[in-house]
């Protein structure tokens, strides 16, 4: 049976099964398909994907884009940064900087951009303009502290888009600028982590895209990499259903052998096609709720006009809680980083247990299968190879929003810090405050550092995971040198032993790859260092530390609030 793949949305090359079968056909040795670039007879070459570099340019092309207010300012500032009238048109449209047209979005998204979008955003900027510079006679019962939470907030989501856009790839940001469909509105949710790559389900083709990019950036043809397998396993798989990229066989798979490419695929499918926390809206609204009511709520206790009394304190007030609702997206951005890396450490233990006695259960790699056992013996130099090559690829896989997932959690940290920065600066320096200043700074301390805490755990556990690989891999290693020696000592089957030793050279081989990459040169990170329990650690107690600091000068300053609820020193 066959699963029809959709259409491909890269912007390099189109991935076949045909092409594929074409590099097979012309390569002679299993090796040449690990090497794609230089064992390819086409010409051209720029076609494959490279590993995506962060871009500095566009991170900050991005900020200014972002910070500027929409619809008059952002849309000149694509003027003098793209230097073309035509690109700059397609830049406003495409990053919504001044929604006009209906080839770039459909009429209902541009209706509420005007309605919605735009005058959130100016609201946004007029608002922390007033509570900062307008004299504070007239905002006698606005705490400006809650606009500039509110608009920090804003300024964190906006630093994750710039980080977005930084980490595109050059040929997509190029398309950004070109017209309509060369990008379009669905090109972009396809690139969102909120979107394509939370609920990818809903975009077909999005994961076999990026399977195709981690092969092309590991310079790696996997169904040309097949690994063996017993009858009953062959026999179990061949009756699944596959797709048009990834088939089982390949005219480079032997009689019981099986294309790696059909199994990494379906590794990554199973694990992707479907939610990984339950109640996932639910714990993202409740805490943007919890965070945007929570000043609301104290100050209506404490008899405080909820609103305001004038213009200016009523925009103010609007502009604030517009900015705390608009929080719930960066919310979201801590809670799908712990998806992915959940996500993550699904695959490479689905990909670990294929070589642990006695496999992975067939079911666990598809719906309505039998309960065969999938095992994959490292004791066969080519099933090392296939697995060394597939685990590889699965490091690379989605690369572009693994990069970005570890800086949106670095960003979430850095706001939780900011936050109890500004809780200290308010308390040892004694500044005029409502006391409902105080509870939003706890709220928002409470969830996000517990949205990054458990990001950072869901990191932690994918990065410990390479570890546990390695050892297994040394203890194999360790087991197969004792057989070899016996072999040796009773002379024992001599392909036997030359099998052994083969396999066993090349596990030495997996064993440093797995120490250099994984453990060293690109391992899980979290604000720039590896994820391990010493980060988690260091993150909890520069919180606590922080927030015990906020309490000890709350205690020694001796504060007091009126009736009102100010603290008016």
């Amino acid at each position: 049976m066959s699963d029809k793949t959709s259409k491909s949305h890269l912007s390099l090359r189109i991935p076949s099964n045909e092409s594929d079968e074409k590099f097979i056909s012309g390569i002679s040795s299993v090796y040449e398909a690990a090497k794609l670039r230089s064992a390819s007879k086409d010409a051209s070459l720029d076609k494959y994907h490279s590993p995506v570099k962060f871009s500095w340019k566009e991170f900050w092309k991005t900020m200014v884009y972002e910070n500027l207010p929409p619809v008059i300012f952002s849309p000149l500032a694509t003027l003098f940064l793209e230097k073309n009238l035509n690109r700059a048109w397609h830049v406003s449209q495409n990053r919504m900087l001044i929604t006009l047209s209906t080839k770039h979005h459909s009429l209902k998204e541009i209706i509420q951009t005007w309605l919605i979008v735009y005058p959130g955003s100016w609201l946004m900027n007029i608002g922390l303009y007033f509570a900062l510079f307008t004299d504070k006679e007239l905002i006698m019962n606005i705490d400006p502290f809650h606009m500039i939470l509110a608009y920090l907030l804003l300024f964190m989501r906006r630093l994750i888009i710039a980080t977005k856009y930084g980490y595109f790839r050059p040929e997509d940001t190029e398309r950004l600028c070109l017209p309509a469909p060369d990008w379009d509105r669905n090109k972009t949710n396809r690139r969102l982590v909120g979107q394509g790559w939370m609920t990818p389900w809903l975009f077909p083709g999005i994961i076999e895209d990026e399977l195709t990019v981690a092969m092309d950036e590991n310079d790696i043809c996997l169904q040309a990499i097949p690994f063996e397998v017993d009858r009953a396993s062959l026999e179990s798989l061949m009756k699944q259903e596959s797709n048009d990229l990834f088939p089982q066989k390949t005219s480079a798979s032997k009689e019981q052998e099986v294309a790696s490419g059909f199994i990494l695929y379906n590794i990554i499918k199973s694990v992707y096609s479907s939610p990984t926390i339950k109640n996932f809206s639910f714990i993202y609204f409740f805490t943007a709720f919890s965070i945007a009511l929570t000043p609301f709520i104290v100050k209506y206790f404490y008899g405080t006009p909820l609103f305001g009394m004038n213009p200016y304190e009523i925009t103010i007030s609007v502009a604030t809680l517009i900015g705390f609702f608009n929080g719930f997206q960066l919310l979201m951005f801590g809670l799908v980083c712990s998806v992915d890396y959940e996500r993550r450490y699904q695959c490479s233990k689905k990909l670990g247990d294929l070589v642990t006695y006695p496999g992975l259960c067939i079911s666990n790699l598809f719906s309505n299968a039998g309960s065969n056992q999938i095992f994959i013996d490292l004791q066969k130099r080519i099933n090392v190879f296939s697995w060394m090559n597939m685990r590889k690829v699965l490091r690379s896989f989605g690369e572009a929003f693994y990069l970005r997932i570890q800086s949106y959690t670095s960003i979430l940290i850095f706001y939780s810090l900011f936050c109890v920065a500004i809780l200290n600066l308010i308390i040892w320096t004694e500044l005029r405050h409502h006391i409902s200043t105080m509870y939003v700074i706890c709220v928002i301390i409470f969830f996000i550092s517990s949205i990054s805490l458990f990001a950072i755990y869901k990191a932690i556990k994918l990065q410990s995971l390479s570890a546990e690989h390695r050892d297994f891999i040394r203890n194999e290693i360790f087991i197969i040198e004792e057989e070899i020696w016996e072999l040796k000592l009773d002379d024992g089957n001599k392909d036997r032993l030359k099998d052994l030793t083969s396999a066993k050279a090349l596990l030495e081989q997996v064993d440093e790859s797995i120490n250099y990459k994984e453990l060293i040169y690109k391992p899980t990170t979290i604000l720039g260092y590896a994820a391990n329990n010493g980060v988690i650690g260091s993150v909890l107690g520069l919180v606590l530390t922080g927030c015990i600091f906020a309490v000890q000068g709350f205690v020694s300053t001796g504060m007091e609030y009126d009736a009102a609820g100010w603290f008016n020193f």
